[in-house]
């Protein structure tokens, strides 16, 4: 690489770009305790997991020209073109966590269809709907939980 390249790129220190990288994981909701990430990708390869939360949660989804909406969307797109249903079900939660509507999702998925295909878009379709059942089946479990609560409290 020439010096004028190299003397131009930034240097974000490394914990700058991991506070950012949680930051943006935090919101997307979907990775932790339950979550994506449980496979034990840092006891195969610590390089790759570090690599993920540098360059990209730490750098791209970082980087604010887009808001999460839209990079979601480009994500889901991309997971769409190269039928993803697993990665697609979980950026469908995290879509939804960063304010995405379940009509919002549906319809970039079939905005791929002309491009990509309807046999993806029907896998990107199934693998929403299977999102969409997960996350109002949680909501419905923390309601009833905090419906017994009230009541215990009322008891109280």
């Amino acid at each position: 690489m020439s010096n004028e390249v190299w003397d131009r790129l930034e240097r974000p220190p490394v914990e700058e770009r991991l506070k950012k990288a949680r930051v943006i994981r935090d919101k997307m909701g979907i990775y932790g305790k339950g979550g994506q990430g449980r496979e034990g990708h840092y006891d195969v390869s610590p390089l790759h997991t570090q690599g993920i939360y540098e360059w990209c949660f730490g750098m791209v989804w970082a980087e604010p020209t887009l808001d999460l909406k839209q990079k979601e969307m480009i994500v889901l797109s991309t997971m769409v073109a190269q039928d993803l249903p697993d990665e697609l079900e979980w950026h469908c939660k995290s879509a939804m966590n960063v304010g995405l509507t379940k009509e919002q999702i549906i319809a970039t998925i079939v905005q791929c269809s002309p491009y990509v295909g309807l046999p993806k878009t029907n896998h990107a379709i199934k693998a929403a709907v299977r999102a969409f059942k997960e996350v109002d089946e949680a909501k419905g479990k923390a309601a009833k939980k905090l419906t017994k609560a009230k009541g215990k409290a009322k008891k109280a």
